[in-house]
């Protein structure tokens, strides 16, 4: 999976499944929607269960950082992902 393929997969998860709005959206990092993700995906399974034949799979972001090989961060994608710059002295 393509990184504009993760971002948009992201973008889909926290405008649809989410509610947000595109500036919430937009405003957080990464990991806060994979994070609200799984608190809200936990939150329907505790309100109406699931069937037990259900593997419990991992959030669609999850499963595909698992499978993504290591890449160099480039301030640019640092950026991207964490919403702020590396600082000049680190």
């Amino acid at each position: 999976m393509s990184l504009v393929d993760y971002f948009d997969q992201l973008a889909e998860i926290a405008l649809g499944w989410l509610g947000w709005t595109e500036e919430q959206a937009l405003a957080s990092d990464v990991n806060a929607i994979v994070v609200a993700y799984g608190g809200r995906t936990d939150m329907l399974r505790w309100i109406f269960g699931t069937s037990e034949e259900e593997d419990d799979p991992a959030p669609a972001p999850q499963k595909a950082a698992e499978k993504k090989q290591p890449q160099t961060v480039t301030p640019m994608l640092f950026k991207a992902l964490f919403g702020h710059k590396i600082s000049e002295g680190a």
